[in-house]
């Protein structure tokens, strides 16, 4: 499959977003259009990406992984949108990385070369997809996790069963106490590798981790924490290493890093072992938000561990408009759960612009959503705010992942909100 694939695709019914008049009946005819939010072309609500600031968020991001000695393998979750994986590795992203089958199934049919299954893989129908997609093409790197025995020795079984499918390429995933997947010592990891070693099928060629379920409300208590957890997963490398447990001991794979603390993990693994590849899994920073990540991106900017932090910029907003004031201090808003993130915060009411009074989206930072209805957001507003139905509002968001889950069409646009294309997203 090829992008091309994906202009040229009939956009199904009921896609939000688009134009109602049925003008638009696939991504390519947004192009050259010139329809523009402000001026009324596109239903609300509609969710859009900002291109300068894709530009430069991909930009940032991959001239620090760079200036740090690591790489990039961003997690395909978080947009699921292939068009925007491209940009990615074309900005010099490693590979990338799923969550799931149909996930990583989805970046392996546009090609994806490096593939990191960022999960433990179980299920004989689960275990049988990889195997036939590592048969098809077997010069592909791709990885996945194990956490026991049990779960080898299925990947072992069901990899004999492939006829050309080479040997799976396992990572041990090392864990923590009370949180996920995961080796909760380093003896169980030394173990479990010892016993991949006598199974047929099935290679060990590295270990992976996830530090960014530590965050409490002490910054620099995490931070410990975190760095504790990295130690010991780049122990457990160590003595793999020196048991020669490793089937490709030149590139050992070191895989850590969601988006909170990336220049942790750069700093706990890059160049530290001969032969490894350390390889972080931020996905979130292609679109950055207002909120969590945006906090987050602060304590990064405050530790200044690997240097400068890159200036990542809010690309995704979601825009509405008012449709009714039903009393001075509050104003009912077109959007909600159905349409933005709320798992972590509410959304921010960021810009306003009322046709015939304003040329742009003027800033705006005194209303605040207080609850979220399926389609309905309660916006507290100024007695005194010229805020009138029919104005439109734009809307940052906090954690990116749960708004791209929400729309299978979000619009790209140009800093006078002019669509520039479309971005299909595969949830």
């Amino acid at each position: 499959m090829r992008l091309s694939d994906i202009a040229n695709a009939d956009l199904p019914p009921g896609t939000k977003g688009l134009p109602l008049d049925g003008s638009i009946r696939c991504l390519g005819d947004l192009t050259g259009r010139g329809l523009n939010l402000l001026r009324g072309d596109f239903p609300m609500p509609v969710a859009v990406l900002k291109h300068f600031a894709l530009v430069n968020n991909l930009t940032q991001m991959q001239a620090y992984i760079e200036r740090a000695g690591v790489k990039l393998a961003p997690h395909a979750k978080t947009t699921m949108c292939p068009q925007l994986f491209a940009r990615q590795l074309e900005h010099g992203a490693w590979g990338l990385s799923a969550a799931t089958m149909t996930q990583f199934k989805l970046c392996h049919d546009f090609g994806v070369s490096r593939l990191i299954l960022a999960n433990q893989l179980v299920g004989r129908a689960e275990i049988a997809a990889l195997a036939h997609l590592c048969a098809q093409a077997p010069s592909r790197a791709y990885y996945v996790l194990v956490d026991s025995l049990e779960g080898a020795k299925a990947i072992s079984e069901d990899f004999a069963r492939s006829p050309g499918a080479p040997p799976a390429r396992l990572l041990i995933e090392m864990g923590m106490p009370d949180a996920r997947c995961g080796v909760r010592t380093l003896e169980e990891g030394q173990a479990l590798a010892r016993a991949i070693r006598t199974l047929p099928h099935v290679e060990l060629h590295g270990v992976e981790g996830y530090e960014g379920l530590i965050v409490s409300d002490r910054a620099d208590r995490d931070a410990e924490a975190v760095l504790a957890y990295l130690r010991t997963l780049l122990e457990l490398c160590k003595a793999l290493d020196a048991e020669k447990l490793f089937s490709a001991p030149d590139q050992i794979i070191v895989s850590a890093g969601g988006t909170a603390y990336y220049d942790l993990v750069a700093h706990v693994l890059s160049g530290k072992l001969p032969g490894v590849v350390p390889i972080l899994r931020s996905g979130c920073y292609v679109t950055h938000d207002a909120g969590f990540y945006r906090r987050l991106l602060t304590h990064i900017e405050n530790r200044a561990i690997e240097g400068p932090a890159p200036r990542l910029i809010p690309a995704l907003e979601v825009w509405s408009r008012v449709i009714s004031r039903p009393q001075p201090n509050q104003a009912i808003v077109l959007m909600g759960k159905r349409d933005v993130s709320y798992d972590i915060d509410l959304p921010v009411a960021r810009w306003w612009f009322r046709e015939g009074r304003h040329t742009a989206p003027v800033p705006v930072a005194d209303m605040s959503v207080d609850k979220l209805n399926d389609q309905h957001a309660y916006l507290s507003v100024p007695v005194e705010a010229d805020l009138a139905v029919g104005d439109l509002l734009g809307f940052q968001i906090s954690h990116p992942c749960t708004t791209f889950d929400k729309w299978s069409l979000l619009m790209e646009v140009d800093d006078d909100y002019t669509a520039v294309g479309g971005l299909k997203t595969f949830f």
